[in-house]
């Protein structure tokens, strides 16, 4: 998984990278559908891409990298 985007999201909520797994349910984490979606406009705003609206928001860490991953400018920073 992209450790820029896990550094991210652990600052982001307060969530020790430890804990952050990729099969791990962003519901298990604490998050709810508002602060995913929340974190999604972060992303889009601090890396100026553009997330595809999803029908299905992701469900785990390992969904939300594989759906932010691909997006990500080559080279840029994520902090």
């Amino acid at each position: 998984m992209n450790s820029d985007l896990i550094k991210l999201f652990a600052e982001t909520f307060g969530i020790s990278e430890e804990k952050l797994l990729p099969d791990a349910t962003l519901e298990s984490l604490g998050l709810d559908s508002l602060a995913v979606i929340e974190f999604l406009f972060q992303i889009e705003d601090q890396f100026g891409i553009q997330i595809p609206d999803q029908a299905n928001p992701p469900r785990t860490l390992a969904e939300m990298v594989q759906l932010i991953e691909p997006l990500l400018p080559s080279g840029k920073p994520a902090a």
